[in-house]
């Protein structure tokens, strides 16, 4: 873990260069730390960076077609057309996403669904229908914070390998084929839809644990690195009973805060059905007390209240560990994105 001081690297090229020297004390101390683990020093060449969801923009893209010879069976070239179509919609849509003080750079187009007469399939050559149609879930980063990556990369003497976005990662490890996925980190709040095993919706709200600790310094008139102390305090269940309550009544609206924020974008990302009754949550700031009653409190918009977990290495990462010291809350993100990496 580096502590980067509150800087991070969507702040821009300045912010990039304040986090340089925590970063690389990081990185020296992860090298250092794997001759104990596997018996020799392990030097990286590359590094991944996954992108936090306030620097990147994700969207569902679907193109349709009406097959004239609807008895004939689909080919591949049929499929590779369509998806040809997708992926070029999501660049020039992503690409040309209004932003102001800069724009988005599209990184990723991921496999959404393939659905024939409007039935789900896995495998559409050889299978006849009358319409056809291919989802897609586009990525884009804000091309600034990509800028700022790239500097950070080079004051490092690192490649960067690859360019993830948070969202995408976290959804690689997921279970189950209709969930959601709550990143509660320290700045906001990540929230991910997944249907028919596909990322299908993306969205960040900046409620996550440094707003919990605002509130808190604010409430008990102490100053913000005291409640964060105090914070974490009453996260781990170290807090005398007397203070519970009255810690209780200072976190309450902030809480509800974070639940209204996250239903509202539910609500956006999953305007015409009712949502996954699976509800994973990940992050430092998901250990706060309270925030998975809330969830189970009011089934709307679920058909039923829904099932609240923890996104641990008990329920989605199989990989051997090492450390013997991982925090899988904190690390469940970072741990997702060597899913895809060659062994």
């Amino acid at each position: 873990m580096a502590e980067t001081g509150q800087h991070d690297v969507t702040g821009g090229r300045l912010e990039a260069d304040a986090v340089t020297r925590p970063v690389n004390q990081a990185l020296v101390q992860a090298e250092d730390s794997t001759e104990s683990a596997v018996g020799y020093k392990v030097v990286p060449d590359d590094v991944i960076f996954a992108l936090a969801g306030r620097a990147t923009l994700g969207r569902l893209f679907t193109v349709k077609q009406t097959r004239p010879k609807f008895g004939e069976p689909v080919s591949a070239k049929e499929l590779r057309n369509l998806r040809v179509r997708a992926e070029k919609l999501v660049r020039r849509s992503l690409a040309e996403t209004p932003l102001e003080g800069g724009q988005w750079q599209p990184l990723a187009v991921n496999d959404a669904g393939l659905r024939l007469d409007n039935h789900l399939v896995l495998e559409g050559v050889g299978l006849t229908g009358q319409e056809i149609s291919f989802s897609v879930f586009g990525v884009a980063g804000l091309s600034s914070a990509l800028r700022s990556l790239e500097v950070l990369a080079n004051r490092l003497d690192l490649t960067i390998a690859n360019i993830v976005a948070s969202s995408q990662a976290l959804a690689s490890v997921m279970p189950y084929a209709e969930a959601i996925i709550l990143d509660i980190g320290f700045s906001g709040t990540d929230v991910c839809l997944i249907r028919d095993d596909a990322l299908v919706g993306t969205e960040w709200t900046p409620f996550g644990g440094n707003f919990f600790t605002q509130v808190l310094a604010r409430e008990v008139d102490i100053d913000p690195a005291r409640a964060n102390q105090l914070k974490h305090a009453f996260g781990r269940g170290e807090v005398d009973k007397a203070d519970v309550h009255l810690i209780e009544g200072h976190l309450d609206g902030a809480r509800k805060r974070w639940y209204d924020a996250v239903m509202e974008i539910l609500a956006r990302l999953s305007p015409d059905k009712p949502l996954p009754r699976r509800v994973y949550m990940t992050g430092g700031g998901s250990l706060l007390p309270g925030l998975d009653k809330l969830l189970r409190t009011n089934p709307v918009p679920f058909d039923s209240a829904p099932e609240v977990a923890q996104l641990s290495h008990h329920s989605a990462l199989m990989i051997k560990d090492l450390t013997q010291s991982l925090d899988y809350h904190l690390f469940t993100l970072a741990l997702s994105l060597i899913i895809s990496l060659p062994e």
